[in-house]
């Protein structure tokens, strides 16, 4: 039986693969050396500091497009949930393993030769990566490639979705959206009132618990699996309030960071984060108007396709850019020099990586699934 007989095409709706490009750079500019846009306005400085805001916006995508994709099937072919869980570790593990052997070097160099771990941290830590469980131990979350410990928490939504999507397909849009919403805030409200100050006297262990634990980004994905779930049954939008949803989503997300830090924790919390999210979301979707235009040619679905890549590799290849930069380019070299040449060199080596090694090794994975059906579906 075909995989592909599980679910409908993603490329239905090309411009949300196109926005992750944008978010995956966002968190690429993220890490870039802040010192170095110092001389642009600070509103700009505002926007570029909004990284970790943009794995949110990933998750909430995540759980829209997987719930639009596999709502159909529910899983109810033998086999389903074995070539999901295939299909996703395809999609992952290429690029996060390339990732992880770009930065080995860096990552024991940091942790032996500086002394930042003992022996046994060490193997914990590599062994925690290695099956991408990192974001459920705090003082391993960002070890080896701190940019991972978002597949880890993706990783973790892989394995409950086949759970989540049956209880999403059975409840009314009428509660489910709200009661997503409700969650998210709920969540929210713990980590402000409970976890925030934990973490001001004990940042390594109480931050990196709020910041990166699965369950704290759970209600992200439920949330995009509820708009996924409204978006598939419809109605859908007219093209005209669709651009306008997209256009407030996107101003509203430009003007709650022109100054996030400033604001009060309950504004800038992802109870208001994903309203803002849900909306570009699903204005993007919406086909007939001319966001959804811009957002679809070729070129740019694909740079949204290597995205992932774009996102897994950009912090091994700036540490190995910071090492050798200076020979290149000279030392301390102007940011107008230095960023573009970083920035060209994440993209073309993460395209490379996309069609090279990620699309190959993922058919592979896929073709392997499909060639060893299971005796029992063990999906219900």
């Amino acid at each position: 039986m075909s995989a592909a007989l599980d679910h409908r095409p993603v490329a239905a709706i090309p411009p949300l693969t196109s926005l992750r490009f944008f978010a995956a750079m966002v968190v690429v500019v993220f890490h870039y050396d802040p010192d170095k846009f110092a001389a642009l306005p600070g509103v700009f400085q505002s926007w570029l500091e909004t990284g970790y805001e943009a794995v949110t916006f990933f998750f909430v995508l995540s759980g829209f497009v997987l719930y639009y994709v596999y709502a159909d099937s529910g899983f109810a072919r033998p086999g389903s949930v074995r070539r999901f869980l295939f299909a996703r570790i395809g999609r992952l593990a290429p690029a996060y393993f390339l990732a992880l052997a770009i930065a080995l070097p860096f990552y024991l160099e940091e942790s032996l030769a500086e002394g930042d771990l003992t022996a046994t941290e060490l193997v914990v830590h590599a062994a925690l990566v290695l099956t991408a469980l990192q974001s459920w131990w705090p003082d391993a979350a960002v070890a080896w490639n701190p940019p991972s410990w978002s597949m880890s928490v993706e990783w973790f939504f892989y394995l409950t979705f086949p759970l989540t999507l049956p209880l999403v397909r059975r409840l009314a849009p009428t509660l489910l959206l709200p009661g997503a919403l409700i969650l998210v805030a709920a969540v929210a409200a713990f980590r402000l009132w409970v976890l925030d100050p934990l973490a001001q006297s004990d940042p390594e262990t109480w931050g990196n618990f709020a910041a990166f634990f699965p369950l704290q980004h759970l209600p992200q994905f439920l949330f995009g699996m509820a708009l996924g779930r409204v978006y598939a049954i419809g109605p859908r939008p007219a093209p005209a309030l669709a651009a306008g949803m997209f256009a407030a989503g996107l101003l509203g997300l430009m003007a709650l960071f022109m100054n996030l830090d400033e604001l009060p924790g309950h504004i800038r919390s992802n109870a208001v984060l994903v309203i803002f999210f849900g909306m570009l979301i699903y204005g993007a979707a919406t086909a007939g108007h001319a966001a959804y235009r811009l957002l679809s040619p070729a070129p740019l679905v694909f740079l949204g396709d290597a995205s992932y890549a774009i996102y897994a590799l950009h912090e091994p290849i700036a540490a190995w850019w910071e090492r050798f930069a200076p020979g290149v380019i000279g030392a301390n070299p102007s940011s107008w020099i230095d960023f573009p040449i970083y920035i060209g060199l994440v993209i073309v080596l993460a395209a490379l990586c996309y069609r090279y090694v990620e699309t190959p090794l993922r058919r592979r994975i896929r073709r392997w699934a499909e060639a060893r059906p299971p005796k029992t579906d063990g999906g219900t």
